[in-house]
């Protein structure tokens, strides 16, 4: 009997320990949640524009693509321009095919051109105009280092929710601890390399030229591209 009662005592004990382990819970983490922001604006320094070719009847002639891109070519050779380099088709449905060997058959081109000196762009409108070309659109403007820019900015973001938890918690009297979560929010408003891209067509048969471009020192002036990024954090309150 004795013994059946120490076995009993035993079991009792032990459950009341294992219930006081299970009763104790861990005391909560203080944390303080902050978003944080930067922004930078970058001139581009890397520009690409789509060039079309188009068959035209001129003096009862056909001017054909084949004549045009020579003198393209040419012309842009003339002011500085690597065309082996800078000068490619624009895409495979630009390629043109000659379905008929009639000469009131037309059809366009469209090329691909990549320019980082100001001044080109400037003479590109005159070359645009000289041999009267169809269409002359600025597609893309960035910059080489633009990845670059990228990481800084979200370095900024980051430090920026931290500094801002700093100066919340010390307005009541805490201090910041360690980062516990970072995460970084979509941001719709930077997309990229053509954020906030001031899209132009410098045609020769439109109103708008490489001139609109001009800035009063008349050199040319393009929209900055915006880049923007916004991160989430979470820090312990000491």
């Amino acid at each position: 009997m004795k013994k059946t009662s120490q076995i009993l005592f035993a079991t009792v004990l032990s459950f009341i320990v294992i219930s006081g382990v299970f009763a104790q819970t861990p005391t909560e983490r203080r944390v303080i949640e902050v978003t944080g922001s930067a922004e930078m604006l970058v001139t581009p320094n890397e520009f690409t524009f789509k060039i079309t070719l188009l068959e035209r009847i001129e003096d009862k002639k056909k001017i054909t693509i084949e004549t045009q891109e020579a003198n393209l070519k040419s012309e842009l050779a003339k002011i500085g321009v690597d065309v082996t380099k800078d000068l490619t088709v624009f895409d495979l449905t630009s390629v043109y095919v000659s379905q008929k060997k009639t000469k009131d058959t037309l059809g366009s081109k469209d090329y691909r051109l990549k320019l980082k000196d100001l001044e080109q762009i400037g003479r590109l409108q005159e070359v645009a105009d000289r041999l009267n070309i169809s269409r002359l659109d600025l597609v893309e403007a960035t910059h080489s280092e633009l990845p670059r820019f990228r990481r800084e900015t979200k370095i900024e973001a980051t430090k920026a929710a931290k500094i801002k938890g700093e100066y919340m918690l010390g307005a009541i009297g805490e201090r910041i601890g360690k980062a516990v979560f970072i995460k970084e929010i979509e941001n719709d408003e930077d997309d990229g390399y053509q954020s906030n891209l001031r899209s132009v067509n410098l045609s020769s048969n439109s109103n708008m030229s490489v001139g609109d471009l001009q800035e009063p020192s008349n050199k040319l002036g393009f929209s900055k591209i915006k880049i923007r990024y916004e991160v989430l954090a979470r820090f312990e309150i000491e």
